[in-house]
């Protein structure tokens, strides 16, 4: 095969992983979409479907990781080629995550049937809303390969994060005081505990995926910078 043939080649199959990409993208996206609205809503129903969608987006990432360990096989990439396929090994880690945490907090819903709404959007609606545009300023980031952006965001994303939830948890210990006057009943503080913390991942996995397209546009590592989720 010639030099040129080889570029063609190379540029065809990192085409089409973006594009594979792009579409886990997506799918994770809905997931989240979906689980905010079934949160706002506390609709069990639509939760339900986040669930049983989880398995979709798992077999995106194997199908990711397949494509990605081929290329690295037959066509052995350098420089950018490379970058951003070890990219991709990374981030559709991350988006996988993602859609399990949304999945963990439509299991939430799914027993919060009945509760009153008002009250559970009262405590971590603003959490919700910041991880939620965490995640989609992530996916225009990825969209874009925007490495400025995507810099910025790595950067300041985890003190974000972790004083939304300090303030979320506050909330949730002092409605916890059985002598407020707004008391909650600690079965659906657990709950609401439990979301708190998967937001938090939420919005964190967001801020990793940022990272990786920093390394996939300026080679700079940010794996080990600040506090991740796990």
């Amino acid at each position: 095969m010639s030099l040129n043939m080889q570029e063609s080649y190379i540029e065809q199959m990192i085409v089409s992983l973006r594009t594979r990409l792009l579409v886990m993208g997506a799918s994770v996206e809905i997931a989240v979409d979906n689980m905010s609205k079934a949160v706002k809503e506390l609709n069990a129903g639509a939760a339900q479907a986040v669930i049983e969608n989880d398995d979709d987006i798992d077999e995106l990432e194997n199908e990711i990781d397949e494509s990605s360990l081929t290329l690295l096989a037959k066509t052995q990439p350098v420089a950018k080629d490379l970058r951003f396929v070890v990219s991709c090994l990374r981030m559709v880690t991350d988006m996988e995550r993602i859609g399990d945490e949304a999945a963990s907090i439509c299991s939430q819903v799914v027993l919060l049937e009945g509760a009153d709404k008002n009250k559970v959007l009262g405590i971590i609606g603003r959490h919700l809303d910041a991880a939620t545009a965490a995640f989609d300023k992530a996916m225009d980031i990825v969209r874009e390969m925007d490495g400025a952006a995507a810099a910025e965001m790595n950067e300041h994303t985890d003190d974000d994060a972790l004083q939304s939830e300090v303030t979320t948890m506050d909330l949730i210990m002092h409605r916890l005081d059985k002598n407020s006057e707004d008391h909650l009943d600690p079965l659906l503080v657990m709950h609401l505990i439990l979301m708190t913390h998967s937001l938090t991942r939420i919005w964190r996995r967001s801020a990793n995926m940022a990272g990786h397209i920093c390394f996939a546009c300026k080679g700079t590592s940010v794996k080990h910078s600040g506090r991740r989720a796990k």
